[in-house]
């Protein structure tokens, strides 16, 4: 009987799956941290004090309307006027209407276009409206 020999090989570990699957996480990290929204506030608003306020977890989610010292007012951080707003409040009345709508008003706001505002929501039967005010325990 013969016998063959045979040389003993070095097993050795490949690097390319480790790198692979470093890659992939990698992947994964960015796409889910660009998932996040900016935020859609107005800058330079001077909110009303409020004693009272409480903290809400924040949300993506949220339809932001702000009214300026000047009257004008935002959607989204943008610029409109009424009829753009009611437009905007006529698709999340279809689409989603029990989406969290925030409303952030200048202290030194003109009444008038807060009450606008209020009822181009109640038009729309959109109830979950949030008012957000200053207070130095939140927005420190």
């Amino acid at each position: 009987m013969s016998s063959q020999r045979y040389e003993e090989e070095e097993v050795t570990l490949s690097m390319s799956p480790l790198i692979d699957c470093v890659f992939l996480l990698l992947i994964f990290f960015l796409v889910t941290t660009m998932l996040k929204q900016d935020q859609k506030d107005v800058e330079h608003l001077n909110l009303p004090v409020s004693r009272s306020s409480l903290e809400v977890p924040p949300d993506d989610n949220v339809l932001a309307i702000a009214i300026d010292a000047d009257a004008i007012l935002y959607v989204e951080g943008e610029e409109a006027g009424l009829n753009e707003l009611m437009d905007t409040l006529r698709e999340v009345s279809v689409n989603e209407p029990n989406r969290r709508i925030r409303l952030d008003t200048d202290a030194e706001a003109p009444f008038y276009r807060v009450v606008e505002v209020l009822d181009a929501l109640n038009f729309r039967k959109l109830n979950n409206v949030g008012v957000r005010t200053y207070h130095e325990k939140y927005d420190n």
